[in-house]
């Protein structure tokens, strides 16, 4: 029996099969609340690992109880990797911090931390958010990226998970769009228009082509 797909009921997304990656671009912290709406606004009942590089743990875990009051803490895993290590918060969200944006090998060995720390409580179905790779792209170089991305979306595929990663492609050269969305199973698209967002999805099966307007 195939597991239950992922759903997103506030986003104009079909559900997806279990294992599969996305890649998010999006301009400026635009793709941080769509990725965050696919990750944390449909994900009830689902285990939570999220990589910010942008806003400190104590940070988004207040942001994220400000946005989703019934959300509960008890699945949510958040990895600050923005180097100002603020894991102290009154959500209750369990915040593993590494020293600096840079550190890749910090942010996967806390990853397994956190997806270990899910397992253990009986959370199964966990949904990763990396927002974003850009940041991580001012700090280490494409090649190294790359293989990041490959390694973690192998192990997300492997446990039948659900993987986000935000891009912002206005501060890339369009191959590197092209390469990192190669790796993931699909993307989506997101751009400012003049009624407001709109997304498309890109790659994966069984979803509309058309881009539909979102509400953030």
């Amino acid at each position: 029996m195939a597991p239950e797909q992922f759903a997103f009921p506030t986003l104009p997304v079909d559900p997806v099969r279990a294992g599969t990656t996305i890649l998010v671009t999006a301009p400026g912290r635009l793709g941080s609340r769509v990725a965050r709406e696919l990750a944390v606004g449909g994900g009830h009942g689902d285990g939570i690992v999220y990589i910010s590089t942008n806003n400190a743990g104590r940070r988004l875990a207040e942001d994220c109880q400000a946005s989703y009051p019934d959300i509960d803490f008890s699945r949510f895993g958040i990895i600050d990797a923005t180097g100002r290590a603020e894991t102290e918060t009154a959500t209750g969200a369990r915040i593993e911090s590494v020293s600096n944006t840079a550190d890749l090998t910090g942010i996967s060995i806390k990853n397994s931390i956190l997806t270990t720390y899910l397992q253990k409580k009986g959370i199964d179905r966990i949904r990763s958010c990396f927002d974003s790779l850009s940041m991580l792209l001012l700090y280490t170089n494409f090649k190294t990226i790359t293989r990041f991305v490959h390694t973690m979306a192998g192990r997300i595929a492997a446990t039948d998970g659900f993987g986000l990663f935000v891009l912002d492609p206005s501060m890339h050269d369009p191959q590197v769009r092209y390469t990192l969305q190669n790796i993931c199973d699909g993307g989506i698209d997101v751009r400012n228009e003049q009624a407001g967002p709109e997304l498309r999805v890109e790659g994966l099966p069984d979803q509309s082509r058309e881009r539909q307007s979102v509400d953030l």
